[in-house]
């Protein structure tokens, strides 16, 4: 018994092109909805401020790097 087997260049394009947007689907949907199901997996996780944030907030009353008026 002998199979004939035909792929065209036309399936397989519509077939990588299949693969190629469930890819993107992935990645796009990962974006959008990402944080939120990484804080719900991470949940014994502490949120935390971020390091930058800490260091570039100065205080009110902080010395300017600027010289004083007199």
């Amino acid at each position: 018994m002998e199979i004939f087997a035909y792929l065209d260049p036309g399936s397989v394009s519509a077939a990588l092109a299949a693969v190629l947007a469930g890819i993107a689907g992935i990645g796009a949907a990962f974006r959008t909805f990402g944080s939120n199901l990484k804080n719900k997996l991470m949940f014994w996780k502490k949120d935390e401020p971020a390091p930058e944030a800490a260091a570039t907030a100065t205080p009110a009353d902080a010395p300017e790097d600027k010289p004083s008026e007199q």
